[in-house]
């Protein structure tokens, strides 16, 4: 008889209701879109505006609607008046869209914002406005269907792989893309509880030798290769703008300090 019963709450965890899960999920959803909001408002300081047909579109105006609607979706997660039936997709795709968001914040500035004419901000926002709906229709499937829940997992992981992506961008230009990419890859590794250091190294070496004879040869990118004889300073050089920009950042939203 007992085979017979099923859980009544489905998709959640043991000893937690489905509305505290939608509670905290909602919320967090609801943050997030706002700081990429205000973000939005701060990263641009000149107006730039791209053609869709007739209209002309502010390049923050978008991200600045998503990150609105976004943020509104969170609050009706939060109040249950959203259905939530597959935790994983629905929550999978509102990160999509949030990445998305980021993206086409930060590239807001670049040229190529102006309707079909290429430039370095034209792939950024194509390719962000193309996960914006790749992430809403997940969202519709975890709304729609059936699904796993949200399961526990373990921040050292991504943390260290996000940590490994950093310290390659700030290698790159100072130190060359050799070191750079090997150091990256070998920090990247480490995440994982499976390493070996000999297969590590190695498995270093050929991703090294792969970046470089597909960047370098084959697409004639401009990289530089090994290390620039000013490379320290240039990486204190690089920190410090980043800590500059991220003054005027705080400055731009907190008025007065």
């Amino acid at each position: 008889m007992a085979e017979d019963i099923k859980p009544a709450l489905e998709g959640s965890r043991p000893g937690e209701m489905p509305h505290t899960n939608n509670l905290r999920g909602g919320i967090t959803v609801a943050v997030l879109a706002l700081v990429l909001l205000l973000g939005a408002f701060a990263v641009c300081s000149n107006t730039i505006m791209f053609q869709i047909g007739p209209i002309g579109v502010s390049s923050t105006m978008v991200p600045r609607v998503l990150a609105l609607l976004t943020a509104a979706v969170g609050v009706l997660i939060a109040f249950d008046l959203i259905p939530v039936r597959g935790p994983q997709d629905f929550y999978g795709g509102l990160t999509l869209v949030l990445l998305a968001i980021l993206a086409l914040a930060a590239s807001a500035e670049l040229p190529g914002q102006r309707g079909f004419a290429f430039g370095p901000g034209t792939a950024p926002r194509l390719f962000a406005l193309i996960l914006v709906g790749l992430g809403i229709a997940v969202t519709v499937v975890g709304m729609t269907s059936d699904g796993p829940p949200i399961e526990k997992y373990r921040i050292r992981g991504p943390a260290v792989v996000i940590l490994g992506i950093f310290l390659f961008a700030a290698l790159i230009r100072p130190f060359g893309l050799v070191l750079a990419t090997y150091l990256a890859f070998i920090v990247s590794i480490t995440g994982s509880k499976e390493m070996r250091w000999i297969e590590s190294l190695i498995a270093a070496a050929v991703m090294t030798l792969g970046c470089v004879l597909l960047f370098v040869y084959l697409l004639n990118l401009p990289f530089q290769l090994w290390p620039q004889s000013n490379a320290p300073q240039l990486l204190v050089n690089q920190f410090a703008d980043i800590l500059n920009t991220f003054v005027v950042l705080v400055r731009k939203f907190i008025p007065g300090l």
